[in-house]
């Protein structure tokens, strides 16, 4: 133990990251074991010390600001103290070169550094004792190395065995199981995925209504009224809808950089209860590919819709959509409430309300800008930062390696908070990112617009009436109850946001 009689000043650099021996101290638990070592060496610990969570390695993505502003203070002589003060040597640097950076600044600067776990003051210019701080740097190198080929190998392994690896898709559960490791540790390792019936037949039913022709963004709307969420809670959106469609872990394969290989996991539909069998999903799924992958593609069932404005128009009593049905005696069609049948109106004259006030909404110029989103700006920028963190963040926890099940449990509800937090950030990336407007698809400009109404397929202006009969831009409309001297016109109500 040394011990020195003359007082020194010190400035601590505190790091934390999940490594593989278990020995993790977190940064006040660093800081404390610092403050006795160095109380023992003489050294009075100055106020706001360097602070990082993150990696060290070589091989880390994620920036360090506090070792960058340690950094930048050395080399503006800025540092204030006489010592700088980790924990262990790899708290500095698992990079060779930036340590050697590190300590050719401190003896630059007549910095000394002290390694707590050590409980010993290096001197950077002296011959000893540099060598004893680059060994150790050349040393956490190599271990960080080989923690990395491990993963790799895992990784690969997983693929050519065809195992589960990375985030659990919506409409699976894992199953773990504990094994042997490498080192011939007990670990917890997932060891297979089956489908979980209450998520798989949301999926088989997203499958099932795009054959149909259903958009994404009503098959959005109906799961957020039918309160179908995320795992976090939050509404599916039409992003994440299309992006699921396209996922091939749903019929047992897996995409590893770019190839199609087969997954050890079954078919979403095979479980018991399911509404079809694997096969006839497998065909489904195929089907819904070529449909995806056409760009004429419509999103409505050609000769399946025949009135524009059906579904779209809500009951003012329950909320329901309107059906259309018609009058056994004269065949007069009537919207009808399609739950309990609260509400009935006549359809001709609704429709001669409604018709006129979307032709006057498409004859304006700007009518684009309601429905193309805005750009995001510096929050699309924050929330893409807050990405790339967090998906690395995940990287790491997916390839530690557990030694306990009490271990793999922690990691496991880390791993499941951060798939919560990046499926929140997902969607809000999707809400914020410009995209083209999906009226703009659908309505060209130009003379007579309502005559360009009329020309269009019925298919065509239901999506259309879906967009803008919406409270935040024309207004839902809602048909309310008849009274004895009420007109259709007081009947219709167009509830907006306030």
């Amino acid at each position: 133990m040394i011990t020195s009689t003359a007082t020194l000043t010190g400035r601590e650099y505190l790091r934390v990251s999940k490594d593989k021996s278990g020995d993790e101290r977190s940064p006040e638990e660093q800081h404390d074991e610092n403050v006795i070592a160095t109380a023992e060496a003489g050294i009075v610990l100055l106020e706001e010390p360097y602070r990082d969570v993150g990696s060290a390695s070589r091989h880390a993505t994620k920036a360090r600001k506090g070792f960058d502003r340690l950094i930048d203070d050395l080399k503006n002589d800025t540092f204030g103290a006489d010592v700088l003060v980790i924990w262990e040597s790899s708290r500095g640097s698992r990079r060779t070169g930036e340590w050697i950076t590190l300590i050719e600044l401190c003896e630059e600067r007549g910095v000394k550094i002290f390694v707590s776990t050590h409980e010993r003051l290096y001197d950077p210019g002296h011959g000893r004792d540099r060598k004893s701080l680059i060994d150790d740097a050349s040393d956490s190198e190599y271990e960080s190395w080989k923690i990395r080929e491990r993963v790799i190998r895992a990784m690969n392994a997983n693929v050519a065995t065809g195992k589960p690896h990375g985030r659990i898709p919506f409409g699976y559960r894992r199953e773990y199981a504990q094994m042997r490791n490498a080192r011939g540790k007990s670990a917890m390792r997932p060891v297979g995925q089956m489908p979980d019936p209450t998520e798989a037949v949301h999926v088989i039913e997203l499958f099932q209504r795009i054959k149909a022709g259903d958009p994404f963004l009503a098959i959005a709307r109906d799961w957020e009224v039918r309160e179908i969420f995320t795992r976090s809670g939050a509404p599916f959106k039409a992003a994440n809808l299309r992006s699921m469609a396209t996922k091939v872990l749903y019929i047992g394969e897996r995409i590893h950089k770019g190839k199609t290989t087969p997954g050890d996991w079954p078919v979403v539909a095979d479980f018991q209860g399911s509404p079809m069998t694997p096969d006839e999903f497998v065909t489904l799924f195929r089907e819904v590919q070529v449909i995806l992958a056409d760009p004429k593609r419509q999103t409505t069932r050609p000769g399946g819709a025949q009135h524009a404005y059906s579904r779209t128009i809500k009951c003012g009593e329950c909320g329901a959509g309107e059906a259309v049905t018609y009058v056994a005696t004269g065949g007069r069609a009537e919207y009808t409430c399609r739950e309990g049948g609260c509400t009935k109106i006549d359809k001709e004259e609704t429709d001669k309300i409604i018709t006129p006030e979307i032709v006057r909404y498409l004859a304006r110029p700007e009518v684009y800008h309601a429905v193309v989103p805005e750009d995001g700006g510096a929050e699309l920028d924050q929330v893409r930062s807050q990405l790339t963190v967090k998906r690395a963040q995940l990287e790491a926890f997916e390839n530690e390696d557990p030694e306990t099940p009490a271990e793999a449990r922690l990691i496991a509800r880390k791993i499941e908070k951060l798939e919560i937090e990046i499926t929140d950030l997902e969607q809000r990336e999707s809400e914020l990112t410009p995209g083209p407007s999906p009226l703009a698809a659908l309505f060209d400009y130009g003379p007579d617009v309502e005559k360009r109404w009329e020309a269009k397929p019925v298919a065509i202006k239901r999506q259309i009436a879906a967009l803008l009969l919406r409270p935040d831009v024309l207004g839902e409309v809602r048909i309310m109850k008849a009274t004895k001297r009420g007109s259709v016109s007081d009947r219709i109500k167009w509830a907006t946001i306030a």
